[in-house]
């Protein structure tokens, strides 16, 4: 992934549809997670990314609900960047794609409030 923007406490992050933005809280970090410009992290929890990321990484996650109850996960901000390139990694191996089935039309992020 490549860096596409940045300022004092967030970080966006782009590879082709997939964005994910890390906004630096201190100890903590929110990791908002994208594809095709919907919020996947419901579509991620439904594949075990959770307990698999547990397993694999031994790391502790959790989900927070913000802005018109978009879901996000949270992490220690010592490990914001090895969680950016597991979900990557995840997304790859699970081939998770945007279905209709899968995303409603209250998942999408628009730019403004993405890049805010």
């Amino acid at each position: 992934m490549r860096i596409e923007k940045s300022n004092q406490d967030t970080k966006w992050f782009k590879k082709e549809g997939l964005k994910i933005k890390i906004k630096n809280k201190g100890d903590k970090s929110e990791i908002w997670v994208t594809l095709d410009k919907y919020n996947i992290c419901l579509k991620l929890l439904m594949f075990d990314f959770i307990k698999q990321l547990k397993e694999e990484m031994m790391l502790d996650i959790t989900v927070d609900k913000m802005l018109g109850n978009q879901r996000i996960f949270v992490i220690n901000s010592n490990y914001d960047m090895e969680i950016m390139n597991y979900i990557e990694r995840f997304i790859d191996e699970w081939n998770i794609r945007i279905s209709k089935t899968t995303v409603s039309d209250a998942d999408i992020i628009p730019d403004e409030i993405w890049y805010e």
